[in-house]
Formats: structure tokens, sequence, C-alpha cells
């Protein structure tokens, strides 16, 4: 009782912890005014984290949902695309107060 079941153990949150600050270290750049700027991030699960993203050109912040394991350069290089995240067909409504929509790409 009083034990979020959805806790990662140490060992787990510190390899995500680890690999979610490489994630940002790949989108810490020269700002583009052109390419949504990386906000933030969290983990969300033992395997999950939210990457959220502002477009320069949209009024619109997207919450990107990734797989630690599987989150590598292409996937990277496509989440700075500007067409990628205004693609609508992949948006999803949002609960989440932090994105206006959700693009998952944990498939």
């Amino acid at each position: 009782m009083g034990q979020d079941v959805n806790s990662p153990g140490p060992d787990t949150e510190q390899a995500a912890t680890g690999r979610l600050l490489e994630v940002v270290r790949s989108f810490v750049t020269t700002h583009v005014a052109w390419k949504p700027l990386f906000t933030g991030a969290v983990i969300t699960g033992e395997d999950c984290m939210r990457l959220y993203f502002r477009s320069p050109e949209r009024d619109r912040t997207y919450g990107v949902d990734v797989l630690i394991s599987r989150t590598g350069p292409d996937l990277l290089g496509a989440l700075v695309s500007p067409a990628y995240l205004a693609n609508e067909h992949l948006h999803q409504p949002s609960d989440d107060p932090h994105c206006d929509v959700v693009v998952d790409c944990t498939a």
C-alpha cells in the first residue's frame, strides 16, 4: 500500500535517466527558426518517455511518446522535422497539460 505500482526500480530508473540525457544532448543545437524546438522530456514508464516539442510555425506543443530502448538517430532526426510533427494523421488528443497533441512513436 502507498507504493505506486508504475514506479520503475532504481536500476531501471537510472538506466532510463541516462538514456534520456543522451537523447536531450542530441537536441541541444543552435536554434533554427523553422525547426521544432525541444522543450522537455519526462520518463513515463519502464521503457517509455515523452519528448516535448514546440512548433515555431503553429501555436502548438507536441508530446511525442517513444521507447527509450529504440530511440535512435533516425527517429530523433524525424522528430526535428517540421513536416513529421505537422502530419495530423499522427496526432492524438492529449490530456497532458504540457502538450496540445500526442504523437505515438512507440510502435
